[in-house]
């Protein structure tokens, strides 16, 4: 199927990019579908190159490690003569802990660096403005997540996710009881080393020991059942982004922006904790100005209605840019999108890489009435499965953003 260069048919490039098979972090579908999309970036107008990077992919395997040391310090703890050994126990659980917690905010990594890398690479299209004082960077990734039946269980995710909606309307945060977990072998690992001895001590931290080692057995369960799984075609998640993102580069190309600087990023690795992005950071961070650096992630927008994050994070909820949440509000209120939604992430996407390092950011997604991305990380998650006007309804939203966002600029 060939792609005609003059315009960019969205559900034709998510047809084209999902026939790159196991396009997963690291895999060769990845990087096929990344020379895919530098040719087609210069093809509409763009200055393209590919970034190479080397990074560790297996979030599963990273994850499953933590559980299983944390559960094993944990066990350690219960050795109490000499006394220094609860007491290391605690100490390396502390490590344990914060390395979750560090690679669950994308802000450092430890015990990742331990576990073999393997190379990807984003994509960066670019194109100046007239005058440019702000850079707008529209960003999207386009690998394809690893899943597994039991985890990523269709019918299983939307039961969970009405649940939520309807008790508290909001999503669940998966990630929270592990590190509430590892909190509390910290403490039972403290306290057995101040007092190591009576009755009333010994039951109680065994109580809370087995209810923490239980929460963290059932999780390294899941990573190890996802480390054994495959990987998913990734339409919905997240080819309708890098579609969308196509087809604004697009309108970029033919349209220069007054007075920003455009660039197209499309990330690899994301699906291994926004990996991709972590590297852009780390290549381009220092070189851009936080109070005029703007990022527009696109993720999963292929079913229900258009949202725009007000907020996201595994851990720590962070509001994202006040300025580009006004600007959508705007957009909101005087009618042009009546039906956009709001919605609070309570995972990862690459809009929160940026957003952690003091930049502007928001994310735009689409999610269904239960909160919850159509089709995520599952095998129904195919071109014939994507609501192509949601796409589009997203690409016209995030374009009139821009748009308003670069007159802004000219208004002072």
């Amino acid at each position: 199927m060939s792609t005609d260069s003059k315009c960019v048919d969205m559900l034709q490039e998510i047809e084209t990019l999902c026939a790159f098979e196991k396009r997963g972090p690291t895999k060769e579908g990845e990087r096929k579908a990344a020379e895919y999309l530098k040719k087609r970036m210069e093809e509409i107008g763009l200055e393209a190159k590919i970034e190479p990077f080397k990074t560790s992919p297996h979030y599963y395997w990273v994850y499953f490690l933590h559980m299983a040391l944390a559960i094993a310090l944990g066990a350690v703890s219960l050795i109490t003569r000499p006394a220094w050994v609860p007491v290391l126990a605690a100490a390396l659980l502390c490590l344990v802990l914060l390395s979750f917690w560090g690679d669950l905010t994308t802000k450092f990594h430890i015990i990742r660096n331990l576990i073999p890398r393997f190379p990807s690479q984003n994509v960066v299209g670019h194109k100046r403005g007239e005058n440019p004082r702000k850079h707008i960077i529209v960003l999207a990734h386009y690998d394809a997540a690893k899943v597994s039946k039991t985890v990523f269980n269709p019918e299983l995710d939307e039961k969970i996710a009405k649940f939520f909606k309807e008790k508290f309307n909001k999503t669940p945060n998966v990630m929270m009881p592990m590190i509430i977990a590892m909190f509390l072998l910290i403490c039972v690992s403290v306290a057995r080393a101040v007092a190591s001895a009576g009755k009333a001590m010994w039951i109680s931290t065994g109580v809370i020991q087995g209810i923490a080692s239980l929460i963290l057995l059932i999780a390294a369960g899941a990573f190890l059942d996802i480390g054994t799984g495959h990987y998913v075609p990734g339409a919905i998640d997240n080819l309708t982004g890098i579609a969308a993102s196509l087809s604004i580069a697009e309108d970029v190309a033919r349209n220069q922006l007054k007075n920003s600087d455009f660039t197209f990023l499309a990330t690899g690795c994301e699906e291994a904790i926004m990996m991709g992005m972590v590297e852009y950071m780390k290549r381009h961070g220092k070189d851009l100005d936080p109070e005029n650096t703007y990022f527009i992630n696109l993720e999963s927008i292929g079913g229900g209605n258009v949202c725009y994050a007000t907020s996201e994070g595994f851990v720590r909820v962070r509001p994202y840019s006040q300025e580009l949440i006004s600007i959508a509000e705007k957009l909101k209120e005087n009618g042009d999108f009546p039906e956009i939604g709001t919605y609070e992430v309570r995972m990862g996407t690459d809009g929160m890489v940026p957003l952690v390092r003091g930049f502007k950011a928001i994310t735009i997604i689409s999610v269904n009435e239960n909160n919850i991305v159509p089709n995520y990380h599952c095998s129904l998650d195919i071109p014939e499965n994507v609501d192509i006007s949601v796409t589009e309804r997203a690409r016209d939203f995030a374009l009139r953003m821009i748009r308003e966002l670069d007159a802004k600029t000219s208004a002072g």
